[in-house]
C-alpha cells in the first residue's frame, strides 16, 4: 500500500512537471523585449484586445496589444498586426520579407481570413475577387512573379509558393544592390587616393613632366571608373614623371595601394 502510494505519488509530481514545461512553452514579448513565460490567454475580440500571461508562480500580468511585440499561444505565434480597422493579432503562417497572417475575420472565431505584410509597411488582405489583378499588382517590384500571377499560372491556391518566389526575388535583388554599393564604395576609395596625388601634383611648382603626369593619372581614373584594368606601362610612365619627387612617389604608392589585385 504504501510503495503504491508513493508510485501515485510520483506520477502526480512527474504530470505537474510536464504541465509545467509545457505552459511554460508560451511566451509574450513586451515591446521593451521582455519575455514573459506561462500560461497565455490572448484576448482578441473587441476594443481592448490584449494578452494575459499567467507565469508558473500563479502571477498574472495584462499587457495590451500596444504592448505586445510577439506572443506564442498553443503552438503558434502571433503578432500585433495594423489592417484597415486598426490593430489586430494575427497568427503568422509564413514569415520573411513578405510575410503571410491569418487573421480572424468579423465576428469569427477561426483565423481564415489572410493578410500580407511587407518589410517597407505596404500591406492588404488577400482577396478572394480579383486575386490576380490585386495581387499581382502589390507584388509588381518583381515582375516574373507579378506575370505568373496576372497571367493565371498562380492562383490563391497558389500563395505559398508565390511568397516563397517574391521573397527569393527580393533577397537577389537585395544581395545585387549590396554587391553593386560595395563595389561603389571600393571605387570611390580607389579614387580619392588618385584624386589626392592629382591635387598634389597640380599644387607643385612646374617641373619637367608635370603635364605629362596629370594627363597619365586622368587616364588612371578613367580606367577605374570604367572598370579597366591599369597597365604596368602606364604606372611606370607615371613614376618616371614625377621626376623622382619623394612625397608625389609616396602618395602614388599609396594610390596603388588602393587598386583591387587584378587593377595592379
Amino acid at each position: 500500500m504504501r510503495t503504491f502510494t508513493i508510485v501515485h505519488v510520483l506520477l502526480l509530481l512527474l504530470a505537474l512537471l510536464v504541465y509545467n514545461c509545457a505552459g511554460a512553452q508560451d511566451y509574450a514579448i513586451h515591446v521593451k523585449g521582455d519575455t514573459l513565460k506561462g500560461e497565455v490567454k490572448p484576448i482578441t475580440s473587441g476594443i481592448d484586445k490584449k494578452v494575459v500571461v499567467t507565469t508558473p508562480d500563479k502571477r498574472k500580468t495584462s499587457l495590451s496589444i500596444f504592448q505586445v511585440r510577439e506572443f506564442s499561444h498553443k503552438g503558434s505565434t502571433f503578432h500585433p498586426v495594423k489592417n484597415e480597422k486598426g490593430y489586430t493579432f494575427m497568427k503568422i503562417l509564413k514569415s520573411g520579407y513578405l510575410s503571410l497572417y491569418a487573421f480572424q475575420q468579423e465576428n469569427q472565431y477561426a483565423y481564415d481570413g489572410l493578410f500580407l505584410l511587407k518589410k517597407d509597411g505596404s500591406r492588404m488582405e488577400v482577396p478572394n475577387l480579383s486575386f490576380r489583378k490585386v495581387v499581382g499588382k502589390f507584388l509588381s517590384d518583381c515582375e516574373g512573379v507579378s506575370g505568373k500571377i496576372q497571367s493565371g499560372e498562380y492562383g490563391k491556391k497558389d500563395l505559398e509558393k508565390i511568397i516563397d518566389e517574391y521573397n527569393s526575388c527580393i533577397s537577389g535583388r537585395t544581395s545585387q544592390f549590396s554587391r553593386v554599393v560595395v563595389k561603389k564604395e571600393a571605387m570611390q576609395k580607389d579614387l580619392s587616393a588618385w584624386d589626392r596625388l592629382e591635387n598634389n601634383v597640380k599644387a607643385k611648382p612646374d617641373f619637367e613632366g608635370k603635364n605629362d603626369a596629370i594627363e597619365m593619372i586622368t587616364d588612371i581614373k578613367g580606367k577605374i571608373k570604367r572598370e579597366e584594368k591599369v597597365p604596368n606601362f602606364l604606372v611606370e610612365g607615371l613614376k618616371k614623371s614625377l621626376n623622382g619627387s619623394t612625397d608625389l612617389l609616396t602618395d602614388l604608392d599609396s594610390a596603388l595601394s588602393e587598386l583591387k589585385g587584378d587593377q595592379r
